[in-house]
């Protein structure tokens, strides 16, 4: 996870109004893929990183876990859900940061994930998830962006 917080860090100042979120591919025990999200209405970081994976170890993918620094997006907005794409790439363990507040995810990455039977875990990491939703935790009740 510290590995994610770093590279959501990356995202700083050009993610906004989403919030900056960092991705890890790990399979036994090797970093095999990185990314984070780069630019707001772009790819978010999960797909950042199983893009990363090289093409020879594409087949590892099945056995490894990913490590997201927030909960991965369920639903389509600019771009399409994270969680389909972990399903469709058949990862079978996500390691999630913390659990995204936006009302459009707000558990339903999970939720889909584990209907899928992805083994899903929240670890709650508060230095993680207080930079990875920052931002958008204190625009979303009202719907106006704050800058720090």
């Amino acid at each position: 996870m510290q590995r994610c917080l770093e590279l959501a860090r990356q995202g700083a100042g050009s993610v906004a109004p989403n919030p900056m979120v960092g991705a890890v591919l790990v399979h036994n025990g090797l970093i095999i893929g990185e990314g984070f999200h780069r630019l707001y209405g772009q790819a978010h970081a999960e797909v950042n990183c199983i893009r990363s994976v090289a093409p020879e170890q594409q087949h590892l993918l099945p056995q490894s876990e990913l490590y997201v620094s927030l909960e991965p997006c369920a639903h389509w907005g600019k771009t399409p859900p994270c969680a389909d794409l972990i399903i469709e790439k058949k990862i079978p363990e996500v390691v999630i940061g913390c659990r995204d507040p936006f009302k459009e995810v707000d558990g339903k990455g999970i939720e889909k994930l584990q209907a899928a039977g992805v083994k899903t875990t929240v670890v709650c990491w508060s230095r993680l998830a207080g930079i990875s939703t920052a931002g958008s935790l204190l625009f979303m009740p009202n719907a106006v962006p704050i800058s720090f």
